[in-house]
């Protein structure tokens, strides 16, 4: 008699940790965040590099992370992030190219109703290759840090080794993701800078809920990871704004204001065009598993 062949599709059983054990890990790793921190940009400030010292204290999360992992975990990252048997790359790129094709194109309807509101970089051509290594290196480390911590670590504490549960389960997880993810940014600039600093809260919190809603909807955390880094490589490199917390040498740079409806309005959109990526690989999926 045959044996049924294994779905692609289906990961090894592997328990992703305890409740316990993964809220020890994100203690650990916030820990190496507040305390060794500051240390990291005390040293790393000698390079005088701005964006270099913004990042700084996520090196020491990113070490935190995997100091923790080692202690308190048993599972594979692999197993942390997905559901699936690998990490889905294609799903990946596919979310932060749509993401990264809604920031382009509200950027250049920005450009064209207040072209006054944009100006040009000023810094040599030199300058900017020499900082894009840097920024394409740090800023994965940022977003994926900051993912695992706020995200990665206390969604699967709640969800277990499978991210869809019941619908009251899945909604909880949300609602604590937004919290998770609007905690640690109440101390950024943008906030005293705003134009309304409760729409950058709310700004925040729908970046943590929703994400979190695409992640549980494929069975991974691919796609938060791809928006995450999606984001912040655009505001590094191609727009960022005045009074930013994250200072870079972008293409441009905006005088418009921040926390208006209009950011809500194009996070939603980004959102948006990312659910229809994850929702046509979803169905590829499931015809692949008939």
């Amino acid at each position: 008699m045959e044996k049924p062949r294994r779905n692609l599709m289906q990961k090894d059983t592997e328990a992703v940790g305890s409740p316990f054990s993964l809220a020890l890990a994100m203690v650990l790793s916030l820990l190496f965040w507040l305390i060794l921190g500051p240390y990291f940009i005390t040293a790393l400030g000698h390079f005088n590099i701005p964006y270099l010292q913004a990042n700084a204290p996520f090196l020491a999360m990113a070490l935190g992370i995997v100091v923790s992992g080692k202690l308190l975990l048993t599972s594979s990252p692999r197993s942390l992030i997905t559901d699936h048997s690998t990490f889905r790359f294609a799903l990946f790129f596919k979310s932060m190219g749509a993401y990264l094709l809604a920031a382009m194109l509200f950027l250049l309807l920005g450009l064209m109703a207040e072209p006054e509101a944009y100006t040009t970089s000023d810094a040599s051509a030199l300058e900017h290759l020499m900082l894009l290594p840097l920024v394409l290196v740090l800023t994965p480390i940022q977003t994926s840090s900051e993912e695992v911590v706020f995200r990665v670590f206390p969604i699967r504490a709640v969800q277990g080794e499978k991210l869809r549960r019941g619908a009251m389960r899945n909604v909880l997880a949300c609602v604590l993701s937004a919290i998770l993810f609007t905690s640690p940014h109440l101390s950024n600039r943008e906030l005293g800078s705003a134009e309304s600093p409760t729409l950058v809260l709310v700004f925040y919190a729908l970046f943590g809920g929703l994400v979190t809603a695409l992640s549980i909807a494929t069975g991974g955390f691919e796609p938060a990871l791809a928006v995450h880094a999606a984001n912040n490589l655009f505001v590094a490199l191609i727009c960022n704004y005045q009074g930013s917390s994250l200072p870079s040498l972008p293409l441009l740079t905006t005088t418009k204001a921040i926390g208006t409806p209009m950011d809500l309005l194009q996070l939603i959109i980004g959102l948006l065009m990312v659910f229809l990526v994850v929702r046509k690989d979803s169905m590829a999926q499931h015809h692949m598993q008939k």
